[in-house]
């Protein structure tokens, strides 16, 4: 019975998705614990690996006034740097995706998150949040290998994931053209065609 409940409760862990402890890929980049305190390069460095990774330079995201419901109205650098982003702001059709380099349920979404991307460019916008992660040039060599070329926004100290009470990664929220949040997807997306499905129920675009 104790072994039992040992399983369960491993089972059941992974099904919630990432805290703070993770394992080393086999492949791909290396990883660090957001318990780690490893320095960063500097922010030239980033915003070279930045552009040179393919992931855009962030925009601005103008003065449009935060709505209950939506998104918390706080500024989020741009990952690597550079412009901020205040979220507040952000309308949809739009996907932002919250991750981070340590996270095994993270880099099993990915693929799936390229494909989408790749589908429904022009109808959906994708936003990255990388939360909670002590290493920006490692993310960034994540988001290069996995095809993440999209906007990616950084938030080593959470102050985004606190308002909106999330506690594990990764998790995506759906939100509309009027930036009301409409949909929360807790854990990994297990297909593209389920990310499809999603958007078509909640944010009313075929892809």
């Amino acid at each position: 019975m104790r072994r039992l409940l040992v399983v369960l409760v491993a089972v059941l862990s992974a099904l919630a998705g990432c805290t703070v402890r993770e394992p080393t890929p086999a492949n791909g980049p290396p990883v660090l614990s957001p318990r780690s305190s490893t320095a960063t390069p500097s922010p030239v460095d980033l915003v070279a690996l930045r552009r040179s990774a393919g992931i855009p330079d962030c925009t601005a995201s103008g003065p449009a006034p935060a709505v209950k419901g939506g998104l918390p109205d706080v500024e989020l650098a741009c990952l690597g740097g550079g412009t901020s982003v205040r979220l507040g702001a952000l309308r949809g059709p739009l996907i932002v995706n919250f991750w981070a380099q340590w996270c095994p349920p993270c880099r099993a979404e990915a693929p799936d998150i390229r494909e989408f991307l790749k589908l429904s460019a022009g109808k959906v916008t994708m936003v990255g949040i990388d939360g909670n992660d002590p290493r920006e040039d490692y993310a960034m060599e994540f988001a290069a290998i996995e095809g993440w070329t999209y906007m990616q926004l950084y938030d080593p100290d959470k102050v985004s994931l606190s308002p909106l009470g999330l506690s594990s990664l990764p998790h995506s929220l759906f939100i509309d053209a009027n930036g009301v949040i409409v949909y929360h997807h807790v854990g990994a997306f297990g297909s593209v065609d389920q990310i499809r499905q999603l958007t078509a129920e909640y944010l009313k675009v075929t892809v």
